[in-house]
C-alpha cells in the first residue's frame, strides 16, 4: 500500500471512528455469531488508524484499543480475502508479538477485511482463539458475508449521523436568520428614524442645512450603511 493510499485510508477510518457502535445492537449480534457460528471464544469488530487499532465492537474480550505494530489487523488489511493463522507459532510474523508470547497468548486468528467503495479497507471482523484452530469453507464463506454486512452498516450509519449533523446545521442556520430578521426590525429602524428626524429638521428649516446638520446626516448615513454590510456578512456567512 503505497503512503497517499495509506493517507486515503485513514481519512476513511477517521470518519467511522465518530460512529456509536454500541447504539446499533446489530453490530454486537453480528460479532456474537461470528464467534458461535465459527466456535471461537472472541470476535471483534476493529478500525485500523494509524498508531491503534481500535476494538468498536467485542465479545470474550474487554480491551478497547492494541498497537497498531502488534496487531493482526495490519496484515488483513493488506488483502481482500480472508487471514487465516492456525498457529501464531508456527508463522514468523507474530515470534516476538506481546499478543502471541505473553497473555492472552493468542494461538488462532481469522480476519476479513472491512472494504468500503474505492477497495478501502479500513479493519476487519476478526477472529481469535487461545488454541489453534481453523475455519471451514463454509464458516469462511459466512466470516466473508458478515464482514461485507458490517460494512454495509457502518455506512449506513455514517450517512444518517452526517444527514443529523446537516440538520442540525439547517437549524442553526435558521436561528441565526430569525436574529438577523429581528436586527433588521429593530436595529436598521434606529438609523433611518434618525436619518428621517434630520430631514424634518431641516424641512422645517426652509431647507437651509448648517454644516452641523449635514454632518450628522451623514453619520447616521454611515451607521445603516454598517447595519445593512453586518446583515449582508451574517446572511451569506458559510455554514
Amino acid at each position: 500500500m503505497s503512503q497517499q493510499q495509506e493517507i486515503i485510508r485513514l481519512e476513511a477510518v477517521h470518519k467511522f471512528l465518530g460512529l456509536d457502535y454500541d447504539q446499533a445492537t446489530e453490530f454486537q449480534d453480528i460479532v456474537n455469531l461470528a464467534a458461535e457460528l465459527c466456535g471461537t471464544p472472541v470476535a471483534l469488530i476493529t478500525l485500523l488508524d494509524k498508531d491503534v487499532n481500535w476494538v468498536k465492537v467485542r465479545t470474550g474480550i474487554d480491551a478497547p484499543a492494541m498497537p497498531r505494530e502488534t496487531s493482526f489487523c495490519q496484515y488483513t488489511i493488506q488483502s481482500d480475502g480472508l487471514t487465516i493463522i492456525p498457529d501464531t507459532l508456527e508463522d514468523r510474523r507474530f515470534d516476538n508479538n506481546p499478543l502471541v508470547q505473553e497473555p492472552p497468548h493468542v494461538r488462532f486468528y481469522a480476519g476479513a477485511p472491512l472494504t468500503i467503495k474505492g477497495g478501502i479497507r479500513l479493519g476487519s471482523l476478526c477472529l481469535f482463539d487461545a488454541k489453534p484452530n481453523n475455519i471451514n469453507k463454509m464458516q469462511q464463506k459466512a466470516l466473508a458475508v458478515m464482514a461485507r454486512q458490517v460494512t454495509f452498516l457502518m455506512q449506513l450509519e455514517l450517512s444518517q449521523k452526517i444527514l443529523q449533523d446537516n440538520l442540525k446545521v439547517l437549524e442553526e442556520k435558521n436561528e441565526s436568520l430569525r436574529n438577523i430578521a429581528h436586527m433588521q426590525s429593530h436595529d436598521i429602524r434606529q438609523p433611518l428614524t434618525s436619518i428621517m428626524g434630520l430631514v424634518d429638521i431641516i424641512r422645517n428649516d426652509g431647507y437651509k442645512a448648517d454644516k452641523e446638520k449635514l454632518m450628522m446626516i451623514e453619520e447616521a448615513a454611515k451607521e445603516l450603511d454598517k447595519k445593512v454590510h453586518d446583515i449582508v456578512e451574517q446572511t451569506t456567512i458559510e455554514y
